[in-house]
């Protein structure tokens, strides 16, 4: 159980860096001036969510968690594409 936690934790903090650096790109790249602090614990709190789930789908290190935590949504719907694809060409799973 415990090392669930690991993964879980390593997850969150993934997507937590993820979407911190997606706020720190946005406000570059568009040079906005306005910040809204609710929008932005929001996505951060997201991104921490969603990095979580799939910390917690990759659990073998919390290495991997971390990393799959920040690549988030891609990694989660690369998992299911490649299980939906073994259950295609092997009907019998």
């Amino acid at each position: 159980m415990e090392k669930y936690l690991i993964y879980v934790f390593a997850g969150f903090v993934g997507g937590i860096i993820r979407g911190l650096v997606g706020f720190v790109k946005n406000k570059t790249l568009e040079k906005a001036n306005h910040f809204k602090p609710l929008y932005f614990l929001i996505t951060i709190l997201i991104s921490g969510i969603v990095g979580a789930s799939a910390g917690i789908l990759a659990d073998t290190e919390w290495q991997v968690s971390f990393l799959a935590g920040y690549a988030g949504t891609d990694f989660i719907e690369s998992l299911y594409k490649i299980k939906l694809g073994q259950k295609l060409s092997n009907p019998k799973l």
